[in-house]
């Protein structure tokens, strides 16, 4: 998945431009091509450079220099990830909620493995 997006990414880390605007190139692609995609583009190939990324996927923005949260079209809150977490907004509140959402996702995995390995326990009795 995602082909196009990484094809798209590919023509514009070729261009060797100044500054890249990346309109969410991360959500068509699974968790591990998004981290390889992050790791090695944004914050390898691209990393002298002023990347402009726009994404849903808010576990990369830690590692990113600065943050801007935009409502309605505004700039509503603006600064590194320390510095939004510590104000405590808009921007900390979603964290906490994306978080809460992958620790639930986990949660439910462990919990489906558990009751995997009672039914093979009964299978195998």
């Amino acid at each position: 998945g995602g082909q196009k997006q990484r094809v798209n990414l590919a023509r514009a880390v070729y261009s060797d431009r100044d500054i890249y605007l990346l309109d969410d190139p991360l959500s068509a692609v699974d968790t591990k091509v998004a981290r390889h995609i992050f790791n090695n583009c944004v914050k390898g190939v691209l990393a002298d450079k002023t990347v402009v990324l726009v994404t849903h996927a808010t576990h990369f923005l830690e590692r990113c220099d600065e943050i801007i949260v935009m409502q309605n079209g505004r700039i509503t809150e603006r600064g590194s990830h320390t510095e939004l977490m510590a104000i405590e907004g808009e921007y900390s509140d979603m964290i906490k909620r994306d978080g809460n959402r992958e620790e639930g996702k986990e949660q439910q995995k462990e919990k489906e493995e558990e009751e995997e390995e009672e039914r093979g326990r009964g299978r195998g009795r």
